[in-house]
C-alpha cells in the first residue's frame, strides 16, 4: 500500500469516526426534542402517550403529553422551561403553593416521591379532593444553567392511576437540557 492509499484509508477512517451516530428510528420516535436559540430540551415519550409542542404553547409550556386513549378526565403532563433568578428552586415551589392557597383555601399538599437522576428535584401533590389533583415538580439542572424545568401532571376529579404516575416519573426522569453554544460574532 503506497502513501496515497494509506492517507486515503486514514481519511476514510477518521470520517467514519467523526460522523454523528444515527439514533435508531425506534428510539428517535420516543423522544421529543425542543430546540430554541438558547437550549435544546429532550424528553422521553412514555408508551401509550403522545407529545404535542404546539398544544403546549397555550399553557406556556414546551411540550404537553396526553395518553393516546384519553377521555376528558385523562391525565395531562406539561413540561416547561423558565428562567431562574437564583438557585433556590425550592422557593419557586413554595411560591407556587402560596399562589394555589389563595385560589384554593382547602388545598391539600403531599410530598412526591420522584427524583431526577441528575437534577435537584422539588415536588408536591396539590389537591382539592373531588376537584383536582396536580403533581408539580421543579428541577434545577445546576448553576451552569439559567433555567429551571417544570413538570406538572393534572388529573381532574380523581388521583392519578399507577400508569399515569409511571408516565409522569418517566417524563420527569428523562428530561435533559443542554445549552446552545453561541459562536463568536453570532
Amino acid at each position: 500500500m503506497n502513501s496515497k492509499h494509506l492517507l486515503a484509508a486514514l481519511a476514510a477512517a477518521f470520517a467514519l469516526l467523526a460522523a454523528p451516530t444515527a439514533v435508531p428510528a425506534d428510539d428517535a420516535k420516543d423522544v421529543v426534542t425542543v430546540t430554541t436559540k438558547d437550549y435544546v430540551l429532550t424528553v422521553h415519550t412514555p408508551e401509550g402517550w403522545q407529545g404535542d409542542t404546539e398544544g403546549a404553547k397555550k399553557y406556556q409550556g414546551v411540550v404537553i403529553f396526553t395518553p393516546k386513549a384519553a377521555g376528558p378526565d385523562g391525565a395531562r403532563i406539561l413540561v416547561s422551561v423558565h428562567y431562574k433568578s437564583d438557585e433556590n428552586t425550592e422557593l419557586r415551589l413554595q411560591g407556587e403553593i402560596a399562589q394555589y392557597r389563595k385560589r384554593y383555601p382547602h388545598l391539600e399538599l403531599t410530598d412526591l416521591d420522584v427524583k431526577h437522576p441528575q437534577y435537584a428535584t422539588f415536588g408536591k401533590l396539590f389537591s382539592q379532593p373531588a376537584d383536582f389533583y396536580q403533581y408539580i415538580s421543579f428541577l434545577n439542572p445546576g448553576t451552569v444553567y439559567p433555567y429551571t424545568l417544570y413538570a406538572a401532571m393534572l388529573k381532574p376529579k380523581s388521583p392519578a392511576a399507577p400508569e399515569d404516575l409511571a408516565a409522569y416519573k418517566d417524563i420527569l426522569q428523562s428530561l435533559k437540557i443542554t445549552l446552545v453554544t453561541k459562536k463568536p460574532g453570532s
